[in-house]
């Protein structure tokens, strides 16, 4: 009787291979490219925000007047300072 069921376990396995693995290893690239494209386009808007602070701190005057430096400190966006800080 043991031998009868063998027989029978082996006789019914699949021909062939099933798609499934092939879908999900898709899916998965899928997934992973598309996670790349948003990191890559956050990173592009940092370094974006990052040169327009640093064209706006090269602004800035040399001059030690009074004036100079009030214009200057006007000129600052002190409310974005601490944004990296909150944002973490």
């Amino acid at each position: 009787m043991d031998d009868q069921n063998n027989v029978n376990v082996e006789g019914s396995a699949p021909s062939g291979t099933s798609a499934g693995p092939v879908i999900g290893i898709i899916v998965i690239l899928v997934i992973i490219i598309l996670g790349g494209l948003y990191f890559w386009g956050q990173r592009e808007s940092d370094d974006t925000i990052l040169n327009d602070t640093l064209d706006t701190i090269n602004l800035q005057s040399d001059s030690d007047e009074v004036d100079a430096i009030e214009a200057d400190l006007n000129a600052t966006d002190i409310e974005s300072l601490d944004s990296e800080i909150n944002a973490s």
